[in-house]
């Protein structure tokens, strides 16, 4: 089974500070890495590295060459559209376990011009509302994740996607959002509660999180869903690829940057020990 993964790529900067400085004060950045990451990168990438088939459908900015040959490296298919501005960037100041970030949009700006193309399984991360409506009309099964581009869905686009979705993954203000819009029914609904764990809400189902020494939380939300793909994949039921989620989302945050993924078996070792064997 390959998953489809379409939304952005980014060059992340990922900054560790004492505290966040608060308006027209400053603090101390500690540490900071430049990293490869995006919403839909990061799924993709999760998913190969961890034993499972993806392929990624995104916005290569004019400097993307280096992370396109990593990508390429670690065996994630590719189908890009070419963009002469600068791939996308995001700005993540970490203080604690309290994150702000900036996005640049940049080559992403352009992610209104790419074609729909034709996937058996899709994952639709944050990404231009037209490009997520038409990657749903030609999808056999998708997940729908809005993420921070919901507010750019107008109130049709964004009905016609929930109805279609197979499976939605949001936060508790994503959802409140949506149900306000345009109503929500009868939808698999995986609401994400960062350190709380996560809901499949049409069970009334708690998924609980995995301790972990949290370094950076970047990328945690990615993590789950790659973790769920490949559990799903792999034939588990809806439940049981929630609580791989949250394992995987346990070893990114505990390292700097979005993809650090560890192998399927260090998967099931964590998994065995917090939920038993599965």
């Amino acid at each position: 089974m390959k998953i489809t993964v379409v939304g952005h790529t980014a060059y992340d900067f990922i900054f560790i500070v004492g505290e966040h400085a608060k308006l027209d004060q400053s603090s101390y950045i500690t540490k900071w890495k430049k990293c490869y990451g995006g919403g839909a990168a990061n799924i993709a990438v999760g998913i190969k590295k961890l034993g499972g088939r993806s392929k990624l459908y995104s916005v290569a900015g004019r400097d993307f060459k280096r992370y396109e040959n990593y990508l390429k490296k670690i065996g994630v298919e590719l189908s890009l559209y070419r963009s002469n501005k600068p791939t996308a960037r995001a700005y993540i100041f970490n203080a604690g376990e309290k994150q702000i970030m900036y996005f640049y949009w940049g080559a992403s700006e352009e992610m209104g011009k790419m074609k729909a193309i034709k996937s058996d399984f899709l994952h639709i991360a944050p990404c231009h509302p037209k490009l997520a409506l038409e990657m749903a009309e030609k999808a056999k099964f998708f997940a729908f994740e809005p993420g921070q581009d919901l507010k750019k869905f107008d109130k049709e686009s964004l009905a016609y996607v929930v109805e279609k979705a197979d499976i939605i993954f949001c936060n508790e203000t994503e959802l409140k959002e949506m149900e306000k819009r345009v109503g929500i029914r009868n939808k698999e609904i995986i609401v994400t509660l960062g350190k709380k764990g996560s809901i499949i809400c049409s069970r009334r189902l708690k998924i609980k999180a995995i301790p972990a020494k949290v370094i950076d939380t970047t990328g945690a939300g990615d993590a789950y869903k790659a973790g769920f793909w490949v559990a799903f994949s792999k034939g588990y039921d809806i439940e049981t690829c929630c609580k791989f989620g949250s394992v995987v989302s346990s070893f990114i945050v505990e390292k700097i940057g979005a993809q650090n993924y560890p192998n399927w078996k260090k998967v099931e070792k964590r998994f065995s020990k917090h939920f038993g064997k599965v």
